[in-house]
């Protein structure tokens, strides 16, 4: 039988605050580091935040892409001439 467990203000503050650190520290899955202060993750900030959430036995709420995944392997690449304007111009044989 499963049981309910409540936890004190205090509790719910510190995961409160683990939350918004690791919303604020993600590590891209592009470069592997943090988004926010640039270290290769995960950072200091975010292990400190995972470990808050251990000790509570709770999970953290997670964002949908917020590590960007759609960045993995992506390459930046440069404008080059309008093909739709090739087709606007007249045939002149």
């Amino acid at each position: 039988m499963a049981a309910t467990v409540y936890l004190s203000a205090a509790a719910i503050d510190q995961l409160t605050t683990a939350q918004r650190a690791l919303d604020e520290h993600v590590t891209s899955s592009a470069t592997g580091y943090c988004l926010r202060c640039q270290l290769i993750g995960p950072c200091p900030t975010n292990e400190q935040a995972a470990a808050t959430f251990t000790r509570y036995g709770r999970l953290p709420r997670r964002t949908p892409g917020a590590t960007r995944p759609q960045l993995i392997n992506a390459r930046r690449i440069t404008a080059g001439p309008d093909p739709a304007t090739d087709l606007t111009r007249r045939y002149q044989p």
